[in-house]
């Protein structure tokens, strides 16, 4: 969902041993901002509520984060980002 809900047009999953050993997501979304990145594996911490008021119009997916920190709690998580305007990739 977090790979929709950044507009992502292709998302290639790749799964070793019931991902177990592996589980890979690559998707050509918008990416996570450099601001974004420190919260991007904690519990409940999203970009996309900003105010209250954003609580009632929210048209996405789920809230970036609740997933993702999960599985850092029992993986080796790492994570390779890009935006359309930056020079370069963050890990």
């Amino acid at each position: 969902e977090n790979a929709l809900d950044a507009g992502a047009r292709t998302i290639n999953v790749v799964v070793k041993e019931g991902g177990n050993k592996l589980l890979q997501v690559q998707d050509d979304g918008r990416g996570v901002d450099e601001s974004d990145l420190p919260l991007l594996c904690e519990r409940h911490a999203t970009s996309k509520i900003v105010n209250f008021e954003d609580l009632s119009q929210c048209s996405t997916f789920g809230f970036r984060g609740e997933a993702l920190a999960s599985m850092s709690y029992v993986s080796h998580l790492s994570c390779t980002t890009m935006t359309a305007n930056a020079s370069h990739a963050l890990r």
